[in-house]
């Protein structure tokens, strides 16, 4: 509510007071800078900060790798290979079909390797590679010395490889990071929406902090006019003997305590401003001037009966729950990893190519080199003794698991109390509300009445700046309560998922 009593004092009545009832209107229309609502507020906070990009670059980056992976299981992920230019040479001596003595067999390599490979894990567990050369570069010069002249010969062949692997007997590898990657996920929202509650409550815990300042600025500027008065009038009273020197020794020590609460409550509305700016990344030499909020909506009765019936959906839980997953699923996999353990691989895999050849300088028709091959293993182990580790992290990870559980479990207890806390509370708030709105109705009324009797004379500046106080330290009460309000909300709304 405006305070519509600012400046309602005439031009006869003293000119202190003038000053006094204008002081926080010119201070007012001087801090001005940013009118701000705390929509506005929290809207900024979330969506134009380094801190909410944060918050939101998080779980943007957990959705990404899950889908990246989650994606490898229909469609592969594909890489290019290459290498520069390498030179090789190597001799040997070996016999040749009908030879009765050894041959010198040199070769030259000359050329690189460029080739695609896909990589596509399968539903099955198992992982598939395959690998093909982009172009036939990859070239061997042998040089043989044999009876009856000198072979040249120059290779080049192009290739595929298929390679299946599927564990057995243990978890797979593909599935375990898949699984790890969607609880990262889940977990990563519900940080998000944790994280974004923190902030929009510190945001508005600063934002009604400004209103609170500097309305207790108002409050204390009031307090310091009427200190004044009443030692000016204390001063007229022990000059004419009425006053004792203890008595007025008091109201000037009342001034002092009251220009110091005054000047505290000036550095107490700049480092308000100062505490909005930052989390709003906003020059904190800028004035923000904060407009008072409004209840436009409340909780009915059956609306707060289901958030409380709705407890075990609560972010809370369902970050537990999911830890508990993790930590679950890594245990399964470490135990799963030792012991009987084996492995099904396949691969296929066929070449095309053509051999130069040329004897003592004469050129041969060309050759063609078609080659398949294929293979299947079945390969197992089992572990013997391993002085004890794989049944230390086999066990680490359990308790990791049940770490993981009594943390839920305790998330489930405490989860429906602090739902019901925050509903009851904010009820609780939104009821004093009403009831302080009708206090200062009556404050309104009082200084509505004050402020005329005033202006005929039949009261002292010293009764009106008394029911001003009365009245603006009832607009704190309020403020302190729609704060309270706000802030409960806010952490109740964090509870839940798009609540």
């Amino acid at each position: 509510m405006r305070n519509k009593y600012i400046g309602k004092v005439s031009f006869c009545q003293p000119v202190l007071i003038f000053f006094v009832l204008f002081l926080p209107l010119v201070f007012t229309a001087q801090i001005r800078a940013v009118e701000l609502t705390l929509d506005d507020a929290l809207d900024i906070a979330l969506n134009r900060t380094p801190r909410g990009g944060i918050i939101k670059g998080n779980m943007e980056v957990a959705e990404q790798q899950y889908n990246a992976k989650k994606i490898n299981f229909y469609l592969p992920a594909i890489s290019i290979n290459g290498s520069l230019p390498a030179y090789a040479e190597d001799e040997s001596y070996r016999f040749f079909g009908g030879a009765t003595e050894k041959s010198l067999y040199k070769t030259r390599d000359l050329g690189f390797q460029s080739f695609i490979k896909l990589e596509q894990s399968l539903l099955t567990g198992g992982d598939l590679e395959i690998t093909a050369n982009l172009t036939k570069n990859d070239e061997r010069y042998p040089l043989t010395s044999v009876q009856g002249g000198v072979i040249d010969e120059k290779n080049q062949q192009g290739y595929f490889n298929f390679n299946y692997k599927q564990p057995l007997l243990k978890p797979s590898q593909s599935k375990y990071d898949l699984n790890n990657l969607k609880d990262d996920r889940e977990i990563a929202r519900y940080t998000k929406i944790e994280a974004e509650g923190t902030l929009k409550t510190e945001v508005a815990e600063a934002f009604m902090g400004i209103l609170k300042s500097r309305l207790n600025l108002e409050i204390t500027t009031n307090k310091t006019e009427k200190a004044r008065l009443q030692v000016e009038k204390d001063s007229a009273k022990f000059s004419d003997g009425v006053l004792s020197e203890e008595d007025f020794l008091e109201s000037r020590s009342v001034l002092l305590d009251a220009e110091l609460e005054k000047f505290e409550a000036e550095m107490s509305a700049s480092e308000k401003n100062r505490e909005l700016a930052q989390l709003l990344d906003i020059d904190p030499s800028k004035t923000i001037d904060p407009l008072e909020p409004v209840i436009s909506e409340h909780y009915e009765e059956n609306q707060c009966q289901a958030l409380i019936n709705n407890w075990e959906n609560s972010v809370s839980i369902k970050s537990a729950e999911h830890q508990y997953y993790k930590s679950k699923r890594e245990a399964d996999y470490s135990a799963g990893s030792h012991g009987l353990t084996g492995d099904l691989t396949a691969n296929y895999s066929f070449g095309r190519g053509t051999i130069k050849r040329e004897v003592d300088s004469e050129q041969l028709p060309d050759d063609d080199i078609n080659t398949n091959s294929w293979g299947v293993s079945l390969n197992f182990t089992f572990p013997i003794w391993d002085g004890g580790s794989s049944g230390a992290s086999i066990k680490a990870a359990r308790f990791q698991a049940d770490q993981a559980r009594l943390e839920y479990e305790s998330k489930e207890k405490s989860a429906k109390a602090e739902i019901i806390n925050l509903v009851n509370s904010l009820n609780v708030s939104y009821r004093r509300l009403g009831i302080i709105e009708k206090q200062i109705e009556l404050a309104d009324n009082r200084l509505n009445i004050a402020d005329s009797r005033f202006k005929d004379g039949q009261i002292s500046s010293l009764e009106f700046l008394e029911n001003k106080i009365f009245y603006l330290e009832t607009k704190d009460k309020y403020l302190e309560e729609l704060k309270n309000y706000f802030t409960n909300r806010l952490k109740l709304e964090s509870k839940f998922v798009n609540l």
